[in-house]
């Protein structure tokens, strides 16, 4: 699965509320890819801006933040 439009807009809204700053093409790309294909099916089903998906790239991004 591609990225999108949306996946990357929650990657770096979700991004920003963590590190308070934006993130580069590079560490979207990177964090688009630790996402599993679960979570990027049920974003497909419900949409990227779905609670559940939404609160797991948080989490996502929250704990393996010193990767970035």
């Amino acid at each position: 699965m591609k990225n999108n439009e949306a996946m990357e807009n929650q990657i770096h809204d979700n991004f920003i509320d963590i590190h308070s700053t934006a993130p580069t093409r590079e560490q979207v790309d990177k964090i688009s890819l630790l996402i599993p294909e679960r979570i990027k099916s049920l974003a497909e089903e419900w949409s990227w801006s779905d609670t559940e998906v939404r609160d797991y790239i948080y989490v996502l991004i929250r704990d393996t933040k010193g990767l970035f």
